[in-house]
């Protein structure tokens, strides 16, 4: 059976060296290219070469932590084999911005809002977290001790089989301008479940990871 001849009838594209391996199925499989197609399908073969191709990542990326730092061209090869394994990777599982989870402000929004909260504009001013906490539990009802004010957020990507991944990492210190236009990354510790928060120009949401 031509790779072609597999694409066509699975909707699949692995690399060159994956479909050798699939290649080798088919020629000991008991049926025809269209029956070994579908069994191919319905077992779920497209996510366990995504598996695959993960372990081969996970395991050339080890091994040239093993290699000498003199054997730097072949370090350069795996690293580009990586790469390039990566980069079909991400391309099959096809990554996109995830709605709903991570922070709730984008981060251009929140530059700007610091921006006005470096000092010199009277008001607006980087809350310290005690003041972030005071607000909070002002705004929302929370008990002040039961508040942890949060620095670090994240963004994150999803792709077709609905996994996770962080995309990206943010600093951020409680902000505030005026009632509705302010940032706070928060926790409420109730003992057995900790909430996340955001207080997004006056607004509660939810933080989800």
């Amino acid at each position: 059976m031509m790779m072609s001849e597999f694409i066509e009838r699975t909707g699949f594209q692995p690399l060159p060296f994956e479909y050798a391996k699939i290649e080798e199925a088919y020629y000991d499989f008991d049926g025809d290219k269209d029956a070994f197609c579908r069994a191919f399908v319905e077992a779920g073969g497209e996510k366990k070469v995504y598996q695959a191709r993960a372990t081969e990542i996970d395991r050339l990326n080890g091994k040239i932590l093993e290699m000498d730092r003199a054997s730097k061209k072949d370090s350069e090869v795996y690293e580009k084999r990586i790469a390039d394994l990566q980069a079909q990777l991400d391309k099959e599982l096809e990554w996109k911005p995830s709605e709903g989870t991570g922070t709730n402000m984008s981060q251009r929004d929140y530059e700007a809002l610091a921006a006005l909260c470096d000092g010199t504009h009277g008001d607006p001013h980087e809350m310290t977290d005690d003041e972030a906490k005071a607000l909070i539990a002002s705004e929302f009802g929370f008990a002040v001790e039961k508040v942890v004010i949060i620095h670090v957020v994240h963004t994150y990507e999803v792709n077709k089989h609905c996994q996770l991944r962080k995309s990206a990492e943010y600093i951020r210190r409680p902000m505030y301008d005026v009632s509705d236009y302010n940032y706070i990354r928060f926790d409420v510790d109730c003992g057995h479940m900790t909430w996340m928060y955001e207080m997004v120009n006056g607004e509660l949401k939810t933080y989800s990871c």
